[in-house]
């Protein structure tokens, strides 16, 4: 080669990586906007035939199998008592003075309490109005009101929101997990005190002082820590027998109990969650909040399919709050700023 010839020019890999970069990040937004625009036609666009509008044909599709699988579960499983008389039982056994918790139950113990004394305690005054038959009722009301209240107090969203096989499970069942649902978007939504009764409920809704701590948020977490220990030592001044009882049941059980359809011990999930808890609370709520909901569930002492059913509380949790919403201002006329 002659001295005078330039050297071929060589490629920069810097430049080509940066090309693939920006392509694959092109392609992930070209994604993201295309499963957007499908969910928003699908769910949320109404459609129109001709000068008629109908609601989204997947909210419909959804409602349908919700209906369908609403119908299924009161006609085969709305007929005798199931969970919920677990909690009437505790309520009635704390006014006869009988023990709540059961050392020899598994389970699968028909109507075992596993909850703490608070639950009973709550329980004790309905119980001494309600009898079983109309509880078990009341309950179910109660239940259906959380699905409506999720939904927005929409009706095709709320039997979409049956669809889901865990919230159908649990209309069978009659749990409590819709009732934590509500009570843990209450929390996120509007009063972080509300996370002390949900906790009273299920241990788990507790995470909510980690997220409240992590976002630095510190004077809302010393008033939930309050509010816990007052809660909790009026419990326990009312009834301490049944708080001890309560120790011993956590104590056999011990934290490698596995009580779902994870193979993970309870202590290995509950690290998880708090890991989870933390992270959620060092991003934004848009994305912090659906993952504090994902890290209570995990955290869920019992994680059977029915737990599932807490999830609901994503449905109200992703609705677009007023102030994500952008604000539409008029276009600025030339001239305007001149009057």
């Amino acid at each position: 080669m002659s001295e005078h010839q330039p050297a071929p020019a060589r490629a920069n890999p810097d430049r080509w990586v940066g090309r693939r970069g920006i392509v694959r990040d092109a392609f992930a937004a070209r994604s993201r906007s295309m499963t957007e625009q499908l969910i928003e036609r699908l769910f949320r666009r109404p459609s129109r035939i001709g000068r008629f509008g109908l609601p989204p044909a997947g909210l419909v599709a959804l409602a349908m199998i919700g209906a369908t699988l609403l119908l299924v579960v009161a006609s085969t499983g709305w007929g005798s008592p199931s969970d919920e008389h677990a909690y009437w039982l505790a309520g009635r056994h704390l006014l006869d003075g009988a023990p709540l918790y059961d050392p020899t139950a598994t389970a699968v113990t028909p109507y075992a309490f596993w909850y703490t004394p608070i639950v009973a305690q709550v329980m004790a005054p309905i119980v001494a109005i309600l009898p079983s038959g109309a509880f078990t009722i009341a309950w179910t009301m109660l239940l259906l009101g959380c699905v409506w209240w999720l939904a927005g107090g929409r009706l095709l969203p709320a039997l979409a929101l049956v669809a889901f096989p865990p919230v159908a499970i649990e209309l069978w069942f009659r749990n409590v997990h819709l009732v934590l649902a509500v009570l843990v978007v209450l929390g996120i939504r509007w009063s972080s005190l509300l996370f002390v009764p949900a906790a009273a409920v299920k241990f788990s809704p507790g995470l909510g002082i980690v997220y409240l701590v992590a976002r630095a948020r510190w004077r809302e977490a010393a008033l939930v820590i309050a509010a816990g220990a007052g809660f909790l030592a009026v419990s326990y001044a009312l009834s301490p027998e049944a708080w001890r009882a309560f120790v011993d049941i956590l104590a056999a059980r011990g934290p490698t109990d596995i009580s779902g359809f994870l193979p993970v011990p309870y202590i290995g999930r509950v690290g998880a969650a708090f890991v989870l808890a933390l992270v959620a609370g060092r991003l934004r709520p848009r994305i912090g909040e659906p993952l504090l909901v994902v890290s209570i569930v995990l955290a869920l002492p019992t994680l059977w399919f029915t737990a599932l059913a807490t999830l609901a509380a994503l449905v109200p949790i992703l609705r677009r709050r007023p102030e994500d919403v952008p604000v539409q201002r008029p276009p600025i006329r030339p001239g305007d700023g001149e009057r």
